[in-house]
């Protein structure tokens, strides 16, 4: 389990929060959802 303290309080933009790539869950997808990332990443 992370047991690291993190900031409190922190506010971002309407705007910021839609550049988040956030998929809700089928089950209280207000409360449970899964961070994405918005690009794909090329291997070589």
């Amino acid at each position: 389990m992370d047991e690291k303290v993190y900031p409190k309080g922190i506010k971002i933009s309407d705007n910021e929060l839609k550049e988040i790539n956030l998929t809700s869950d089928k089950f209280h997808g207000e409360w449970n959802y899964t961070i994405k990332p918005n690009k794909k990443i090329e291997f070589n």
